[in-house]
C-alpha cells in the first residue's frame, strides 16, 4: 500500500538556475564550453553533498570569477522568481490529501535558501536536501537515509524524478519509481499504480 510519495525538486517543480548562470558566465568570460561543463561536473557532486561553499565551487568552475562577479551573476540569478510549474503544485495539493509528501533532491545552499524564502517547498511534509544530508542520488546511501529518517519501507513509498538513472537506483531499493515528464503524464503513471 502507498503511504507516501517522494519527489525530486529541480526540473520537477522548478527549473534549478545552474544550467543558465553557466552559460552566462561563460560568455561574459569566454570560456570554452567544453572546458566550464568539464569543470562544472566535476565538482558539482561535492558542491551538492554540502562539501564546497557556493563562491568556492563557482570559483572551481571559473577560476577567474571575482566575488562581484559572484555576487551579481550566481546570487543574482538565485534571487530572481523561479517559475513554478503550477500543474503540478495543483497535483502536489490534491494528492497531500491521502499521502505523506516528502522531497528529496539533488541540491546546493544556494537553492536550499532561495526556494526556502520563495516558499517553493511548501507541499512537502519533510526535506531531504543532499546539501543538508550530504548524501547524493543516484547512491543508495541518499534513499536508505531517507527510509531510516522516516520510518517508511521503499515498497510504500512512489519515487517521481525526472532523471532516469535516479528512478532506477530507487527501483533497485524497492521504490515504485516513475520517471517525470509533465503533470498529466504522471497523473496517468500514479493512477496505474493506484495512487490517483
Amino acid at each position: 500500500m502507498v503511504k507516501a510519495i517522494v519527489f525530486d525538486m529541480n526540473g520537477v517543480f522548478v527549473e534549478a538556475p545552474e544550467k543558465s548562470v553557466l552559460e552566462r558566465i561563460r560568455s561574459l568570460k569566454g570560456t570554452g564550453k567544453w572546458i566550464a561543463l568539464s569543470n562544472y561536473y566535476l565538482n558539482i557532486w561535492e558542491f551538492e553533498r554540502g562539501f564546497l561553499a557556493p563562491f568556492e565551487f563557482w570559483k572551481k568552475v571559473f577560476v577567474s570569477l571575482t566575488e562581484q562577479e559572484f555576487h551579481g551573476l550566481v546570487e543574482g540569478a538565485y534571487s530572481e522568481q523561479f517559475q513554478r510549474n503550477e500543474d503540478l503544485y495543483s497535483l502536489a495539493q490534491q494528492l497531500s490529501a491521502g499521502y505523506d509528501l516528502y522531497c528529496l533532491s539533488n541540491s546546493n545552499f544556494l537553492q536550499g535558501k532561495e526556494y526556502r524564502r520563495q516558499k517553493l517547498y511548501a507541499p512537502f511534509k519533510r526535506l531531504f536536501l543532499s546539501h543538508e544530508t550530504h548524501e547524493i542520488k543516484p547512491f543508495p546511501m541518499a534513499f536508505e537515509h531517507f527510509l531510516k529518517e522516516t520510518g517508511l519501507k521503499a515498497r510504500d513509498c512512489v519515487f517521481v524524478e525526472d532523471w532516469t538513472v535516479n528512478v532506477l537506483a530507487s527501483a533497485a531499493l524497492g521504490f515504485r519509481g516513475v520517471v517525470f515528464h509533465d503533470a498529466g503524464d504522471l497523473k496517468e503513471k500514479l493512477a496505474k499504480l493506484g495512487v490517483l
